[in-house]
């Protein structure tokens, strides 16, 4: 399962991901929706590790 609580990542004066909450189930298939820049591919740059969040809290 992949949870993510209150994640957010700033580059510089931009918000990218402002607090998000997702709980992914094993097995399940999930997609992101969303206009561009959106955050969606920052989210899953931080869901794989790439990027760290500036703020997160762990479960």
């Amino acid at each position: 399962m992949i949870e993510a609580v209150n994640l957010t990542k700033r580059f510089d004066d931009i918000v990218a991901v402002d607090h998000i909450n997702a709980a992914i189930k094993d097995g399940s298939v999930f997609g992101l929706i969303g206009t561009n820049g959106a955050g969606k591919s920052t989210f899953l740059r931080l869901a794989s590790g790439i990027l760290k969040p500036d703020e997160a809290v762990s479960p």
